[in-house]
């Protein structure tokens, strides 16, 4: 899985030459746990709306190590556009990290309201290949329905901001980190278009309640996208 991931990666950075191509770097900080991550991404946006993505992050710690956290490659399609305005678009994704591998597949409903504003609303369903021990001491897949949703806001031709938020249900006897079968993740996002190649960004998280760490987690980002 992940020679096929770095694969798909240098695969993307080959032909960035070509319109809808762009890479991307972010680095996070989570509050409670005082650790940082960094992803390298490249990616390709086909003009029909379809898009594939591959992801390689980083564990650097509090920037004194350099472990590998996780590969990722998503993919999207446009399946159906009643209207100009309404797409359904399904999307997939498959994913490894040093426990095993997963994936998930989920559905878009995205509705554009006005040239400044969009909605989409997100159905995922989060699959692991394999097995940890759940709450009772059996093993188990520790699955998860996401429901999501992007409330997307063109304040003016450079600035966007996007409001997200994400609820996560566990699937089978399995606790999220705020020790109930549920916990929330909510995201404001900032990005600026500097020009047609230049995108930086910032992302504040809030990833519930964290009871290893006794605290709320909340996590930044900062990110930056080169498009060809």
């Amino acid at each position: 899985m992940k020679r096929v991931v770095t694969v798909m990666l240098f695969s993307s950075v080959s032909c960035s030459v070509l319109a809808g191509a762009y890479v991307e770097t972010r680095e996070a900080y989570n509050t409670a746990s005082d650790l940082h991550e960094v992803i390298l991404r490249a990616g390709y946006n086909f003009d029909m709306g379809a898009g594939i993505m591959a992801t390689n992050a980083y564990n650097v710690g509090r920037w004194d190590e350099l472990k590998h956290s996780y590969n990722e490659i998503e993919a999207w399609y446009p399946l159906f556009k009643p209207t100009d305005r309404l797409t359904f678009q399904p999307g997939a994704l498959i994913n490894d990290n040093r426990s095993g591998s997963g994936g998930a597949v989920y559905l878009d409903t995205k509705y554009k309201f006005t040239d400044w504003f969009n909605l989409t609303l997100r159905y995922r369903y989060n699959r692991t290949n394999y097995d940890t021990p759940d709450f009772n001491g059996n093993m188990d897949k520790n699955d998860t329905h996401e429901f999501a949703n992007y409330w997307s806001f063109k304040l003016t031709d450079q600035f966007t901001y996007i409001f997200e938020p994400h609820f996560f249900q566990r699937v089978n006897d399995y606790h999220s980190k705020n020790g109930k079968d549920h916990h929330w993740e909510i995201t404001n996002g900032f990005r600026y278009k500097v020009d047609q190649h230049w995108l930086p960004y910032l992302e504040l998280q809030w990833l519930d309640r964290w009871n290893a760490y006794n605290k709320e987690q909340y996590r930044i980002r900062l990110g930056l996208r080169y498009s060809f």
